[in-house]
């Protein structure tokens, strides 16, 4: 079930219901992100595979598809958790009824916020920390990207991961029901 398939009530369901909905549709932005970096990085590899033996091989090739890899894995951080992807065990919950299923949504809630807090409370030394450039990754000015722009995806994602667990509780507080992936569609 996801946020469309859902009718809510009241204003504040219709109101959780509208904002889980961009949360939605977001997740599907970072998806389609997370697709373009893999598609650059493929590209920058077969690429690099056609030229090296030919000797026209740039340098560069190799610091971007790392750096599009980086990227990939970041902003796929919120794609897959806010697009239902990530790994349940829902049966082991099933077992103990409704009950259970709502505990362990509180637990994954919890989790969540928990370490995406932690990812945004190192925010401030990943800053001071990140200095200089990604060596080899040029720009198109002739200058070599920025280090601290490898970091910037992942608070991204770990802000927009800890917002959707934030939704999910509310959502829960107002008796709507979780977000699901229907892993068994009907023909």
């Amino acid at each position: 079930m996801t946020p469309y398939d859902y009718m809510p009530e009241g204003p504040l369901q219709r109101a959780l219901n509208r904002i889980d909905r961009l949360n939605w549709d977001l997740g599907g932005i970072f998806l389609w992100l997370s697709n373009a970096c893999l598609l650059v990085m493929l590209g920058l590899t077969v690429a690099t595979i056609i030229l090296r033996p030919l000797s026209l091989a740039a340098y560069w090739m190799w610091p971007w598809t790392m750096v599009f890899f980086i990227w990939l894995s970041f902003f796929g951080f919120f794609a897959m958790y806010a697009r239902l992807k990530d790994v349940r065990v829902d049966f082991i919950a099933g077992l103990f009824g409704p009950i259970g299923m709502a505990v362990t949504r509180v637990l994954s809630d919890a989790a969540t916020l928990a370490v995406t807090g932690v990812l945004l409370w190192q925010l401030p030394q990943v800053i001071a920390t990140s200095r200089g450039v990604y060596d080899g990754a040029i720009l198109p000015a002739g200058f070599e990207l920025p280090r601290l722009a490898l970091s910037i995806p992942l608070f991204i994602s770990a802000a927009l991961v800890a917002i959707t667990a934030l939704i999910d509780l509310a959502k829960m507080a107002s008796g709507m029901p979780e977000n699901v992936a229907d892993h068994h569609p009907e023909s």
